[in-house]
């Protein structure tokens, strides 16, 4: 039986057989506004109900802006980050050079300098290995690293990505807006993970998925964030 971990969408993980399985790495596409970011907030959310660890890498938001953002759900965060259970990389500060103080548990990098996030993403996962060899992941998104880089090194720097977490034991999302990039660079995309889900506003698709047929079903968000109807 493969083990696994727990989405926290509301009625998925009975879809696709009890959650992500353990240590893979799960691509998240679709259109704009269709629920990825809030996807990556229940995952989180599930993260701290479960008392696990969680690497967080956001690139569109800082880490103010994620707290009052998953408020809005009922979901709270500052006592978790206070117990250094969730490290930080926070990429949308340093792409407007915003100067806060970092400790081991949060990180500021750039966009624009791709190896550099590859070098923090390294230190956090010491930090994270030292304290536990399971943790979820997320990095949310990889459109705004596309923006702001070459495709193709980008690819190069999210198969590197994805190899270091999973070395490391992570279960991890990664987030990613169709249409960015051209139609070859979103199949090099689909290549470097192990599972793929689209969403389009009103269906969530599972395309691959270890130990999981090809499953669809319609969902919603609500005031306690997606749930599959």
């Amino acid at each position: 039986m493969i083990q696994s971990t727990r989405s926290g969408i509301t009625g998925l993980d009975e879809l696709i057989g009890g959650g992500f399985p353990n240590n893979t790495i799960t691509l998240i596409y679709g259109p704009p506004k269709t629920g990825k970011s809030i996807f990556c907030y229940q995952f989180l959310q599930q993260a701290i109900t479960d008392d696990e660890y969680c690497l967080y890498i956001m690139t569109d938001y800082n880490l103010s802006q994620l707290e009052e953002t998953m408020m809005y759900f009922k979901w709270f965060i500052h006592d978790y980050f206070t117990k250094k259970q969730l490290y930080v990389m926070d990429i949308a500060s340093g792409s407007v050079g915003a100067v806060q103080k970092e400790t081991a548990s949060f990180k500021i990098s750039s966009p624009q300098n791709p190896t550099e996030i590859i070098s923090e993403i390294i230190e956090e996962l010491q930090s994270i290995y030292q304290k536990t060899h399971t943790f979820r992941s997320i990095l949310d998104s990889a459109t705004t690293l596309f923006a702001y880089n070459s495709p193709i090194l980008m690819i190069r720097v999210l198969k590197s990505y994805t190899m270091r977490i999973k070395l490391a034991g992570s279960t991890g999302i990664i987030i990613y807006t169709e249409g960015v990039v051209d139609s070859q660079i979103e199949t090099m995309l689909k290549a470097t993970v192990d599972n793929i889900v689209h969403m389009d506003g009103k269906k969530i698709t599972v395309e691959a998925m270890m130990g999981c047929d090809h499953v669809s079903a319609n969902y919603k968000i609500t005031d306690k964030g997606i749930i599959i109807i």
